[in-house]
């Protein structure tokens, strides 16, 4: 069973040598850390942490996965992988659907992910610790949605990142410490000025006194990572962003994901295109443009085919990336394939981070890749 800490920290941030502490959040901690059984055992994890970090892509539960909640349980979708997300010492992913009653439709918006909360129960028993909620349908059924989604997260003690109550609570880090390494996560949406009618011009943008989505705007996130990058080991940023239905990035995605390891990112996690981008390597950290579909009802084969992230790292250094070939089975249910589906995903994701700075293999049942 997996111990961590999580914990909330305001935007108002630390001077070098302050101590990590909460804030008023709601989000509480959700473990005690790792026990030390002896000096011996302590030394050794002081000396030499380090962690395995499970990134998977975008889940949604509403619609016809909902059906298929319904008539099984909270647990269906996820049956198949929990045992690969519970592996990880810190599992993450987007959640691409509210959970909740009540809200109102966005006016012109066409489409609208309305899941129960008790799906809530599915995503803790799968192991996740973290989600970003910084999409473009966490506000679908517009702010009691968005707040009744943020309630059902926290009564399951399930950390998030990237919307809330307003702008100073969707640009809050959470910071989880798993074996003396402190990991910070932020997410950002850059879909986030679009409105669907003229007649109700609600955007996804939080600002000071509205609810909604951290906007991915560069001065706001190099801000976020200077203040974040004082107090952890590794950070990781989340991105909604991207070209749907595209596997291969645009320029600006590139150039975008540069300046923010330049900033100070290790780890950048794109979500939104609903099929697989490719992973790079960028000065020894890791770019992964988009990691697809974990959990969705959609009809194409390429929005079915994705990948779960095992990120090892020692220390702030990443040693190793192993994509796990998955296949959203009957439109609801990810499954490691043992068909030739493994095989083609496999080498698809390869094929795609073949880049100057990342080369995959093939290893078992994976794509591996290492930092050069």
């Amino acid at each position: 069973m997996k111990k961590i800490l999580i914990i909330c920290i305001g935007i108002i941030f630390l001077t070098a040598g302050c101590s990590l502490t909460t804030v008023e959040t709601g989000q509480q901690p959700v473990g005690s850390g790792k026990e030390m059984n002896s000096e011996e055992e302590m030394n050794n994890e002081v000396s030499a942490p380090g962690i395995t970090i499970i990134a998977v892509g975008d889940i949604m539960l509403s619609r016809g996965v909902g059906g298929w909640i319904k008539r099984n349980s909270a647990d269906y979708p996820f049956q198949q992988t929990r045992d690969i997300v519970a592996s990880g010492d810190i599992s993450f992913g987007n959640l691409e659907t509210t959970l909740a009653t009540g809200g109102t439709k966005l006016p012109g918006k066409g489409i609208w992910f309305r899941a129960e909360p008790a799906s809530a129960e599915g995503l803790k028993n799968a192991g996740f610790d973290i989600l970003s909620i910084a999409n473009n349908h966490i506000l679908d059924y517009d702010t009691p949605a968005l707040m009744e989604t943020i309630d059902a997260l926290e009564k399951k003690g399930l950390g998030y990142v990237g919307a809330g109550e307003n702008l100073k609570k969707a640009r809050q880090p959470l910071v989880i410490i798993k074996d003396n390494l402190k990991v910070g996560f932020l997410a950002y949406n850059e879909f986030y000025n679009y409105y669907y009618s003229p007649y109700y011009r609600r955007t996804f943008e939080a600002t000071t006194t509205q609810a909604g989505t951290a906007p991915m705007k560069e001065d706001i996130i190099q801000e976020d990572i200077k203040k974040l990058r004082e107090i952890c080991d590794i950070l990781v940023v989340s991105l909604h962003w991207g070209t749907e239905d595209s596997n291969h990035t645009n320029i600006n995605q590139k150039e975008l994901a540069y300046r923010i390891i330049d900033w100070g990112a290790d780890i950048i996690l794109g979500h939104h295109p609903h099929v697989l981008q490719g992973l790079e390597f960028y000065k020894g950290k890791l770019i992964a443009y988009s990691l697809g579909n974990f959990v969705f009802d959609q009809n194409d084969e390429n929005n079915k085919q994705s990948v779960i992230l095992e990120i090892v790292c020692e220390g702030d250094q990443i040693i190793q990336v192993s994509a796990v070939p998955i296949y959203i089975w009957n439109k609801s249910q990810p499954v490691v394939p043992g068909d030739w589906r493994r095989e083609y995903i496999i080498d698809k994701i390869i094929k795609l981070s073949d880049n100057p700075g990342t080369h995959g293999i093939k290893k078992d049942d994976r794509a591996i890749f290492m930092p050069r």
